[in-house]
């Protein structure tokens, strides 16, 4: 009777022992995948759940008929209810200045009875305490759309073009509103609206990741991160501090929205504003997570 196993034995034994190993590692190698994906599924999600919320919230203080969408390969623009074609890539606006709105620093209209020359007054109006050096005026026009000018292109200051429906303006402490630009109102609304910054949304793909002002936000071969961007102003011939078609005029501060953005498109339907995004991350082992998330902006 034998006592012990023979080599040939052992060596099956050990290639059984092996084989259930690697078939183990494997099947926990999956799981372990699965798990990780749906983690990222979710953190996604609600990333992006966010992100769309947060553009919501800055595109519901825009002054509607200033918002363009910008071409950043050829430097062309047009207001986004006339878009031509998707390559307007990002997307600008000028935004209220709702601060001081709330902190009632300004009305909002005018009494249309005092006007003197370049001068109108505005009822309840202190802009003393505003923390801005810079306002810049757009008269509301028809529903709050904002004045619809003949020349668009020259209309708002995009992109170093002119500037003659958005007015500078100077204040004093007893609500008088001065018009000091050079182009003065043909008309004058009772409603107006005060700006002191646009803001520009666009994809790492689309800037100059060279500008000093993303060099530490983004690298050099990342192409899929959202970046917002403000403290800009149009009116007075400056674009956003990434535009890869800007001169010597590019201003302003930027901060990451979200990561992973594949792709980012707009459309204006009905006056509301339709964002979507196209989420995409590459998962070793499995296929990428990829999902679009979408969001109405009225």
């Amino acid at each position: 009777m034998r006592k012990a196993a023979t080599l040939i034995e052992l060596i099956m034994v050990l290639v059984i022992i092996s084989l259930l190993s690697v078939a183990s590692f494997k099947a926990m190698q999956k799981v372990t995948v699965r798990e990780y994906k749906a983690k990222e599924q979710t953190r996604l999600s609600l990333e992006s759940q966010i992100t769309v919320d947060i553009i919501s919230n800055y595109l519901k203080y825009r002054v509607p008929y200033t918002t363009i969408g910008y071409n950043p390969d050829d430097g062309s623009f047009e207001y986004i209810g006339d878009l031509t074609d998707d390559k307007k890539r990002i997307l600008e606006w000028f935004s209220r200045d709702i601060e001081d709105f709330y902190a009632k620093n300004y009305s909002g209209f005018f009494d249309m009875a005092t006007k003197s020359g370049s001068t109108v007054v505005s009822p309840d109006t202190n802009l003393s305490e505003s923390n801005a050096t810079v306002f810049n005026l757009v008269f509301s026009g028809s529903f709050d759309r904002a004045y619809s000018a003949n020349n668009y292109q020259n209309s708002f200051g995009w992109h170093e073009n002119n500037s003659t429906e958005s007015f500078d303006i100077t204040l004093d402490g007893n609500g008088s509103i001065n018009f000091t630009d050079s182009v003065k109102p043909k008309y004058l609304y009772e409603k107006y609206f005060l700006t002191k910054s646009a803001y520009a949304i666009a994809r790492s793909a689309d800037i100059d990741k060279g500008a000093d002002c993303v060099k530490d936000l983004i690298k050099n071969d990342d192409n899929d991160t959202l970046l917002l961007f403000y403290d800009y102003q149009p009116w007075d011939h400056e674009t956003f501090c990434a535009d890869p078609k800007g001169s010597n005029n590019q201003e302003g501060t930027a901060t990451v929205l979200m990561k992973n953005v594949a792709g980012f498109s707009f459309q204006e339907v009905d006056y509301t504003i339709r964002i979507l995004l196209d989420i995409n991350k590459s998962i070793r082992g499995s296929h990428p997570v990829h999902f679009s998330k979408m969001k109405v902006v009225f």
